[in-house]
């Protein structure tokens, strides 16, 4: 019965944080220094843990912001253990992975670690990694397969998670022989999502998408040859996607019957870059009365009649009305300018 009844997927973030400025990163907006920074508060994520993810049969446990970074996220990892979900991602750009922490993570028995690395070459990653440090980031990786090794685990698959761009398409074959000498179980290789403010916010060129194509190919055979996972969707075309079931059918979106993601703060979003009012407040209510709430049975009635798509990028549901066009993707600064939480009841 309790599998049965875990129908969720759960994202969340845990802090506001990140100790890098990625180009295409909204953390690259200028705006987000004069930030006040803090972790979502232990008691909101307790109350988190006992009533959403019993209903959870996914949980990753950061969107956008470095996880690793939350001072106790250790005990946040044991929490997770005992919730017993099924699977758990914890996505982090590798930098603070150390030797503690590695061997935390295999002993939550996390399912998938995804560290992300958007170059094959030092000049190339620290370029668009702001912050970061290349030898640092492989070397850490390196080691935390070591430790895997050491403690007997199969257990957090390695994903590595690649963001294309102009910057590093031309060395991508580069990069998947990095991936996989790093020991790669999965790569999830993506365009850039835009951000506004920063850096780099992607491009819809006709020769990048050319390149895209090729990319498309080159991946498919190297999964094929390699056994590594492809766990992504790479857009094809930066106009909008339209996909259809075997019956040919199209498919629409079921994220606010399916899906939770919640802020640092406690806002309670159906999908992760929603940039509307949140359905509730978990600091502050009750899961069920944010699910039940008038709110969120207000957005599931304009999705049944809107049936919009499941390509998230031209997503026009997810966009305040109120909000002009030129601003609907500020939802990132929106998202960790939001001040932290009062005490949960």
């Amino acid at each position: 019965m309790e599998t049965e009844a875990r129908t969720f997927e759960v994202f969340m973030d845990q802090n506001n944080k990140c100790n890098l400025k990625c180009r295409m990163c909204g953390f690259s907006d200028p705006r987000v220094a004069g930030l006040s920074k803090y972790d979502m508060p232990m008691t909101v994520f307790r109350r988190i843990a006992e009533q959403i993810f019993p209903k959870a049969g996914y949980l990753a446990l950061s969107c956008m912001t470095e996880p690793l970074m939350t001072r106790d996220f250790g005990e946040r990892l044991e929490i997770v253990k005992g919730s017993g979900v099924p699977f758990v991602d914890v996505i982090t750009n590798g930098m603070l992975l150390d030797e503690s922490i590695a061997r935390r993570l295999v002993e939550a028995r996390v399912t998938r670690l995804a560290v992300s690395i958007d170059g094959a070459t030092k000049e190339v990653y620290e370029a668009i990694r702001i912050g970061s440090n290349f030898e640092r980031v492989t070397g850490n990786v390196r080691r935390f397969m070591e430790i895997r090794r050491e403690m007997g685990a199969s257990a957090p698959q390695l994903r590595v998670n690649h963001v294309l761009s102009e910057t590093n398409i031309d060395q991508f074959d580069a990069f998947l022989e990095l991936a996989l000498s790093l020991g790669a179980e999965a790569i999830d290789v993506r365009s850039i999502a835009r951000f506004s403010n920063a850096l780099d916010t992607g491009t819809s060129s006709r020769a990048f998408f050319e390149k895209i194509a090729g990319v498309r190919e080159r991946l498919g055979r190297w999964c094929a040859r390699t056994g590594v996972e492809n766990v992504g969707v790479l857009r094809w075309q930066p106009t909008l996607i339209e996909v259809f079931d075997p019956a040919g059918a199209k498919l629409t979106c079921r994220r606010p019957w399916n899906t939770v993601a919640i802020h640092a703060n406690g806002d309670v979003m159906p999908c992760i870059s929603w940039t509307r009012a949140p359905l509730g407040n978990i600091a502050r209510q009750d899961f069920e009365e944010i699910r039940s709430g008038a709110v969120a049975a207000g957005v599931r009635a304009e999705f049944e009649a809107q049936r919009p798509g499941i390509d998230c990028e031209h997503c026009t549901i997810k966009k305040d009305a109120a909000v002009p066009d030129d601003e609907h993707d500020d939802f990132f600064y929106r998202m960790i300018a939001k001040p932290a939480p009062s005490a949960a009841p």
